[in-house]
């Protein structure tokens, strides 16, 4: 049997994205704005956070014809244990998205995506999750605010132990983006529910983000993440989990 830390580890991995191989097309110049999901730009970006995790995110974009544009992201994370002696596991994720301009002034654009997220083997624990969904960008009476409705399907398998799980459900997002500055200030409220075969994950992600630099190349953001899991056995729950956690990160645009 799996033991609840196990899909733990899991349940708190998956979240919306995708992966394929990039061509080498150069996207049309713009000014980077991270608060727009649905813009398409290359960039690094570093993260770390209150719970040991550190991540490099690389981000390639590039456009097939006008208005019709994608971005692929290839991010590893690394778990490290205290005063940095060691790991505690490592995972990797490939994303593609592709997005269309679709000539409505409500939703101006839409798009797709494909997201397979790797936990490398660790403790006998291991991952495979793939999830396909779509997203899209929809104007609101408020100018400044700005949000992203995004549904996916989730499917993979989990292996621990020597025992293999199937995993199958759905993903409902909303993003909020609110500009706060001229200068691109902004502040970004995401709440994020899951349900699968395996238990259920809520997740609310508040944060900051602002350029560094006049030039709008780098950006650096704070964010709070709150995340409670419910987890399902086959003789009925397994148990909750609650979590709270601070990130700092910094992205540079080219």
């Amino acid at each position: 049997m799996f033991k609840q830390s196990k899909f733990a580890a899991v349940m708190t991995m998956t979240a919306l994205g995708a992966a394929s191989m990039l061509a080498p097309v150069q996207a049309a110049e713009q000014d980077p704005n991270p608060a727009d999901l649905t813009q398409t730009n290359t960039f690094v970006w570093l993260s770390a956070d209150s719970k040991g995790n550190s991540k490099v995110n690389v981000g390639l974009a590039g456009q097939y014809s006008e208005g019709n544009t994608f971005l692929g992201l290839i991010e590893h994370g690394v778990k490290f244990q205290n005063n940095f002696k060691g790991t505690d596991g490592e995972n990797s994720r490939l994303r593609y998205f592709q997005v269309l301009d679709t000539g409505s002034s409500l939703a101006p654009k839409a798009g797709a995506s494909v997201d397979y997220m790797k936990g490398w083997k660790h403790k006998g624990v291991e991952s495979d999750i793939v999830a396909l969904g779509g997203i899209a960008k929809v104007n609101t009476p408020m100018e400044a605010l700005t949000i992203y409705p995004n549904l996916a399907y989730v499917t993979g398998e989990i292996k621990a132990g020597g025992a293999k799980k199937s995993v199958s459900g759905y993903q409902a997002n909303l993003f909020a983006s609110l500009a706060l500055s001229e200068s691109g200030n902004y502040a970004i409220f995401q709440p994020q529910w899951m349900d699968t075969n395996v238990g259920s994950k809520f997740e609310m992600k508040t944060g900051f983000g602002a350029p560094v630099t006049d030039s709008g190349k780098l950006w650096m953001n704070v964010d709070h993440v709150y995340t409670h899991v419910d987890l399902k056995g086959e003789k009925g729950g397994m148990g909750r989990d609650n979590d709270n956690k601070f990130e700092v990160g910094i992205s540079y645009y080219f």
